[in-house]
């Protein structure tokens, strides 16, 4: 099966939807499928890290509104796709239509169930009241919808067995871009606390605009350690006791490794989802990012870090969210079981 994936990544987008497309693209390849990728060029984009695993890629430059964005792509194709999966907020029906006469299938993964899709299976990983409401009007009566955490994408790494958590001891990370530098804000909430009584990693993508500043900021501070587009985030995740973070797909990672977080929301379509995890006490909700502070951030982390026992029970509820026989596996297999079903009924 040839599958052609459609998203992008930029210090404005975040690298959310470029990651959980490759941690799906892992799962097909093996499986035995073949998997491809068109992303926008941008600054903050992981095209260099989409080559470097070895997928081929399709470069698309410029601005694009969806009709430029799907004129360019189909330009650039040299070959016809079983499958499409878009995983893009500004790309939608228009899109989708005009790539099938390229791509059989088309898969569409969202969250924000907001406008038409063209597309015969819909993913939406988040966990929200009525979800299956929310897409009856913008999706085919025939599409399958793949809906709430249990499909949540994440890569192979989180399927692990539990590791042993350190006492006190914090993860930062606030997405591949950080757009609100929150990190820098993060260090110097760590530099408020009591140095002998915790350690933390800080994790940052590749392209995190404050790279360098953030780098010379930890030089002196032995007891964080900082990490850049890392590969191993499951390892950082199961050894924390405790998580201070953006909203968005580190949810499920955070909820499968029992992770107790502190979440800020960056972006206006993270809130409901994260405002609903804090109901149901599977993560703490701080606010939006306009309203933080590092002294907002050490006394939000000096108090749960004094309180074992509420730590326990948010991780507890966390973990109780994602299934760990369930997230990227079984959208795979519900993948192959789609295209099988639509060549047998054809």
């Amino acid at each position: 099966m040839k599958v052609l994936f459609r998203a992008d990544a930029s210090v404005r987008l975040g690298s959310g939807h470029v990651m959980r497309c490759l941690a799906l693209a892992e799962e097909l390849t093996a499986l035995g499928g073949e998997c491809h990728f068109v992303c926008r060029q941008t600054d903050g984009d992981l095209n260099d890290v989409i080559s470097q695993l070895g997928y081929p890629l399709y470069k698309l430059t410029g601005a694009a509104d969806e009709q430029q964005d799907a004129a360019q792509t189909l330009q650039q194709l040299t070959q016809s796709y079983q499958l499409l999966i878009v995983d893009h907020y500004a790309l939608a029906q228009q899109y989708c239509s005009a790539l099938r006469q390229r791509c059989k299938y088309i898969m569409v993964i969202d969250d924000l169930a907001n406008r038409l899709h063209d597309c015969d299976m819909l993913l939406d990983q988040n966990l929200l009241p009525q979800a299956e409401q929310r897409y009856a009007e913008l999706v085919p009566v025939h599409c399958e919808k793949l809906l709430g955490p249990r499909f949540a994408l994440l890569r192979q790494e989180f399927y692990q067995p539990v590791k042993h958590r350190l006492p006190n001891h914090i993860l930062i990370g606030f997405g591949g871009s950080d757009e609100q530098n929150l990190t820098t804000m993060a260090i110097k909430a760590l530099q408020q606390l009591k140095p002998g009584l915790f350690t933390a990693d800080i994790v940052i993508g590749a392209n995190n605009p404050w790279r360098a500043d953030i780098t010379q900021q930890l030089a002196c501070l032995p007891n964080l350690q900082l990490h850049v587009q890392c590969n191993y985030m499951a390892t950082l995740m199961y050894r924390a006791r405790l998580m201070l973070g953006a909203g968005g797909a580190s949810h499920w990672e955070r909820c499968i490794c029992g992770l107790p977080g502190l979440v800020v929301t960056v972006a206006e379509n993270q809130q409901a989802t994260t405002a609903y995890l804090d109901h149901l006490g599977a993560c703490v909700w701080l606010g939006q990012a306009a309203e933080m502070s590092a002294e907002f951030f050490a006394e939000q982390l000096c108090y749960y870090l004094s309180q074992p026992a509420l730590l326990d029970d948010i991780g507890q509820s966390a973990a109780g969210i994602v299934p760990a026989d369930a997230g990227t596996p079984l959208v795979a297999k519900q993948v192959y079981a789609m295209i099988r079903g639509f060549n047998g009924s054809n």
